[in-house]
């Protein structure tokens, strides 16, 4: 299964043409996605309440709520598409709401003796696309913080960003930088 997160909150999402021209590359078709669009779930903030929660739901190796399903989604995925913008160097708060909601210790990692992570997550890829009005340059704090927790604390075992800059600016001609940057996806064929 891949899992496509939208993080993207206009309708007609730049971002999020190029996360669909990606999906068709890599997936035999639509019903081997599982598409999450992070405006319309419920999530909450991570507070106090919610880390007792969490804390009961391991020690009793009872994770049945409802609240956890994200979790076990993103945990039993094959693949993960993440479409999400380049917001202030980083990505929108909707994503990393739902970061904090999918890092359940007992779902999608849990912690050893020694206090090292070891992620339970099966998907081998993690494709995260975005674009940018201007450039991105060196400061893609999206893309290093999702890289790390997917592949420091979730397990997975590669991530590629995938990008389209500069849109926005009025020396770039913004249809050929999105259509160069489909062109680059069509080598990422690995069908699911």
């Amino acid at each position: 299964m891949i899992l496509f997160i939208d993080a993207c909150t206009r309708k007609n999402s730049r971002t999020r043409e190029l996360a669909e021209a990606l999906l068709l590359g890599v997936a035999k078709d639509e019903s081997a996605i599982e598409r999450v669009n992070l405006y319309e779930l419920d999530l909450c903030v991570v507070d106090e309440d919610v880390i007792r929660k969490r804390d009961k739901a391991l020690s009793l190796g009872d994770f049945s709520d409802s609240y956890y399903d994200v979790a076990k989604q993103f945990a039993k995925a094959d693949m993960i598409i993440i479409a999400s913008p380049y917001w202030d160097l980083s990505f929108p708060a909707v994503l990393k709401l739902y970061i904090e909601n999918i890092s359940v210790n007992g779902i999608t990692f849990e912690y050893d003796e020694n206090g090292v992570p070891h992620g339970f997550c099966r998907a081998e890829k993690l494709y995260y696309v975005t674009t940018a009005g201007g450039e991105i340059g060196k400061y893609n704090f999206g893309y290093d913080y999702v890289k790390t927790v997917s592949m420091g604390l979730y397990g997975v075992k590669d991530t590629t960003c995938i990008r389209a800059v500069g849109l926005d600016m009025a020396t770039v001609d913004a249809d050929k930088v999105l259509e160069n940057a489909k062109k680059e996806i069509e080598k990422y064929g690995r069908k699911i």
